[in-house]
């Protein structure tokens, strides 16, 4: 113990010698080993420079020499990888192909230009729209004249696709203006740039009324977009040398009225030059007076060229040089008229622009979109005839093409409002059957619904509708639920349309939600039926169109209830209206009930014309019912011999009670003073 009392520490233990051994032993063999091993490094001789192998790392980037020259031919493997790339372009697979365009030599594609332009192909692909178009850029500095315009048509797809239709047009018209040069001679450019034009006056009419299954009206129209895989071989993007330059010194202007002298063509080749003055040159050529102000020669001091066109019709050379200006054009007789004024697109120009597309691109990838957009507006300008045409031959054509269903959706629409409600009601199986699952198919059965209705036939209405509010789209369920409680009230059902009211999720579009609350503006007046909530229902029914967005039944339903409100002329007037244009069962019921009206106030001649109109054209049982009210007025008119002339038709007919027509068959007896026959029939039998 230490003297000043302080605790001591205890001692270390002390470590055996056995394991001192095992630990040190090893150690003196490493460092031995070791010692050896750069002892045997030191004396080994150094490798000569030349000989020494370079340190490589697999994270690094390749040399700079790694791949050959950009303008050594390809190898093997770099066809492989072109293969690779067009392949996957092919079949859309953007993401892929792009990344095995970086990552190939630079001579795989046999220049940069053509690795540039299937790079803009694969971004436009992916909508990366500002990247695809700085590809396309770098792709137009091809010398090759060919490849330039498939760039250049590049770069207007993504400018329409990015809204700048303006910029859009202006490159489609310089490729128009070279498209008569030797490189560009047997490719598509021309076609391409009549479906592009034809696409820019589509999109700036604006975006068409939405599908709506209670608007006849709107129509489906089909994209006009072909995807960019379609362009690597549509328009073929194949290696050819440089293109000579043009030869300035020689320019051709010639017009070609041969083989119609209406609408000439022309061939160009002219130096670059203002507008304006190529202006003249091919005024000059057509023999026309060229009439412009100076502010039109101000627009078309531009320069544009060189241009070199080959058969092109004169009117499309006068668009391509001047609607960049800002300057629209006019023949009137021999004077050609300049005007500085955009250049507007309306229906008509732009159905002018799909013709043209057509007719020469009849074998575009959009062709078939093209038609159903061209009869698209021709039903809207009312030219029903020539849209059901042009439905028929895409649906007929090309039964299969994405556009198809869109054909025969609004051939569908077309028939219907045509009257033909069978051959609607095919064509809307057909699109069921050609797509189903989608909204056309949904929507689809709205419509079936709605022509059973326009049959008079509520039960297989009911059935279309309810099979319609089992899908999937939020409009067409919501039309559905409207269309099955139309039914329902038509045939008396009202606590199935309030259980389903209360479930059913319905759309708040305008046309679903006006018909909603005329609904529950029903429901509440004959709840508890008052004043007040009589006038909140006829508020409703005006909101609602009186049921027109349901078609003739809605319209059946809302005089239904103006006869239940004793407003029995608003009724006639009401169905007076409807009959005028619309067709079939239930029409001529609106029109029997009219008459029948009429026949109770006694207005013999308003109800006889009516009645005289259902039996003349309904094939079923309205024929009978207005034949026998047709024989009752004939008895009231003291006319006996006609009444008995239309009862003994009448007695072999299952549609009308025999009691009834053996009862107006004894008034006319009566009337021709023939009591035997007249009491035979008062007691139910037949006169002998």
């Amino acid at each position: 113990m230490p003297a000043d009392g302080a605790s001591a520490q205890p001692a270390a233990p002390r470590p055996r010698r056995g394991l001192i051994r095992r630990l040190v032993t090893p150690a003196i063999v490493l460092a031995c080993v070791t010692g050896g091993a750069a002892l045997s490094q030191q004396l080994r001789p150094k490798p000569a420079p030349e000989t020494a192998e370079p340190h490589t790392d697999a994270d690094a980037p390749p040399a700079p020499d790694a791949h050959p020259a950009p303008n050594a031919p390809p190898t093997p493997a770099d066809r492989a990888t072109a293969g690779r790339v067009n392949n996957s372009i092919r079949a859309a697979s953007y993401s892929y192909a792009l990344k095995l365009i970086r990552g190939a030599a630079p001579g795989a594609f046999g220049d940069e230009h053509q690795a540039a332009y299937r790079e803009g192909l694969c971004l436009e692909g992916l909508n990366r729209l500002k990247e695809a178009d700085a590809a396309y850029q770098k792709a137009e500095q091809d010398p090759n004249v060919g490849g330039w315009a498939r760039a250049t048509l590049g770069r207007a797809r993504c400018a329409i696709d990015a809204g700048t239709l303006t910029e859009a047009r202006a490159l489609m018209d310089r490729v128009l203006l070279r498209s008569g040069h030797q490189e560009c001679r047997g490719s598509k450019f021309r076609e391409e740039v009549a479906y592009l034009r034809a696409r820019v006056c589509v999109l700036e009419l604006g975006s068409p009324a939405p599908l709506d299954p209670l608007n006849a009206g709107a129509l489906a129209w089909p994209a006009m977009q072909v995807e960019p895989d379609v362009y690597l071989d549509w328009l073929a993007s194949a290696e050819s040398a440089a293109s000579p330059s043009p030869d300035t010194g020689r320019d051709v202007v010639e017009v070609h009225a041969d083989k119609d002298p209406q609408n000439p063509t022309v061939t160009l080749r002219l130096a670059k030059q203002p507008a304006l003055d190529a202006v003249h040159a091919l005024a000059s050529a057509a023999q026309l007076e060229v009439s412009e102000d100076d502010t039109v020669a101000k627009l078309l001091a531009d320069p544009v060229g060189p241009v070199e066109v080959e058969r092109l019709p004169l009117g499309v050379v006068l668009t391509a040089l001047t609607e960049r200006a800002r300057v629209k054009w006019e023949i009137k007789g021999r004077e050609l008229l300049l005007a500085p004024a955009p250049y507007g697109t309306g229906p008509e120009l732009t159905v002018q622009a799909l013709r043209q597309a057509l007719e020469v691109a009849a074998e575009h990838p959009a062709a078939a979109p093209m038609r159903v957009t061209l009869a698209n507006l021709d039903a809207r300008a009312g030219r029903f005839r020539v849209a059901t045409l042009g439905y028929r031959q895409v649906f007929e054509t090309v039964g299969h093409a994405p556009a198809a269903p869109h054909a025969a959706y609004n051939l569908g629409l077309m028939e219907m409002k045509a009257g033909n409600r069978k051959s609607a009601v095919a064509r809307f199986f057909e699109v069921i059957d050609r797509a189903p699952g989608t909204t056309f198919a949904e929507f689809a059965w709205c419509w079936i619904g709605r022509s059973h209705l326009e049959d008079d036939a509520p039960e297989a209405a009911r059935r279309a509708y309810v099979t319609a509010y089992n899908g999937n789209n939020k409009e067409a369920v919501s039309a559905a639920a409207l269309g099955v409680c139309m039914c329902d009230l038509l045939t008396g059902n009202e606590g199935a349309v309030r259980e389903l009211m209360a479930d059913a999720k319905l759309s708040t579009r305008e046309p679903h939600a006006m018909i909603t609350n005329y609904y529950t503006a029903l429901l509440r007046y004959r709840t508890a039926p008052s004043e007040s909530r009589k006038e909140l229902l006829f508020r409703a029914i005006d909101a609602a169109d009186e049921g027109r967005a349901l078609g003739p039944g809605g319209v059946y339903l809302t005089g239904r209830v103006y006869t239940e409100l004793g407003l029995t002329r608003e009724m006639c007037s009401l169905y007076e209206r409807e009959v005028e244009t619309a067709r079939g069962p239930l029409a001529l019921r609106m029109l029997y009930e009219v008459a029948e009206r009429y026949d109770r106030l006694d207005a013999r001649s308003a109800a006889r014309a009516r009645y005289l109109s259902v039996a003349a054209v309904d094939q079923y049982g309205l024929r009978a019912r207005a034949e026998l009210r047709l024989a009752a007025l004939d008895a009231r008119d003291g006319n006996g011999e006609d009444a008995v002339r239309r009862c003994w038709v009448l007695t072999k007919s299952k549609d009308v009670p025999l009691e009834d027509v053996l009862r107006v068959m004894g008034h006319g007896y009566e009337l021709q003073g023939m009591y035997r026959a007249a009491a035979d029939c008062f007691a139910g039998r037949l006169p002998e």
